[in-house]
């Protein structure tokens, strides 16, 4: 978890917060970041679907890439929202279950024995962002775990960079992390948990 943080802080760095000035500058808005994300997920979804999952991984990365874009972007200009952080969350989950989508339809016609892969990546990845939302719904944040969205959109593009057979063992690591993960989280509620709750 400490190396992945050290990653992230290294990217916002020397990467995202350059790239925010320029779209600061160039006036665009937060939420048309987060929406133009949503159009590198579908095409995302039809290069998987394809497969294509080289040229797919640079598309999650794209889709990935604003949506840091997005938030740096609202801070600086201090247009932070509840809308805003609605909408980035919802297409954030839109975007993650097209590239799996995708790889279902794929795998579907290819090897269909991997389906069953995806559907308990799909699952996991869900559970994942679920038990955070309803576990802050009621005063606590669960942030156990390593299997967030970032990690696993380094699985999912590193995976399908080397294509759909060594994608198949990130779908394995996927499926195990995020239930993994999920279950961390449930029992960190119950825990943490208001004794009068």
């Amino acid at each position: 978890m400490v190396t992945m943080n050290k990653i992230k802080e290294l990217g916002r760095r020397f990467f995202v917060r350059p790239v925010a000035r320029v779209l600061i500058a160039a006036r665009i808005h937060p939420n048309y970041i987060t929406v133009s994300s949503l159009f590198f997920g579908i095409i995302a979804f039809f290069l998987y679907f394809r497969g294509s999952f080289l040229l797919a991984a640079v598309f999650v990365f794209l889709s990935g890439i604003l949506d840091t874009f997005d938030g740096e972007v609202a801070r600086r200009l201090k247009v932070v929202s509840k809308v805003g952080a609605f909408l980035d969350s919802t297409i954030d989950r839109v975007n993650e279950f097209l590239a799996y989508m995708g790889m279902f339809c794929f795998y579907m016609r290819h090897q269909p024995s991997v389906t069953y892969w995806v559907l308990v990546a799909i699952f996991g990845s869900l559970m994942v962002s679920y038990t955070r939302a309803r576990a802050e719904g009621i005063g606590i944040s669960p942030q156990v775990g390593m299997f967030e969205r970032f990690t696993r959109l380094v699985f999912i593009i590193a995976g399908s960079v080397f294509g759909p057979g060594i994608m198949v063992y990130g779908l394995i690591i996927l499926a195990v992390g995020t239930i993994g993960t999920m279950i961390q989280r449930i029992i960190y509620v119950l825990v943490h948990r208001d004794p009068g709750a």
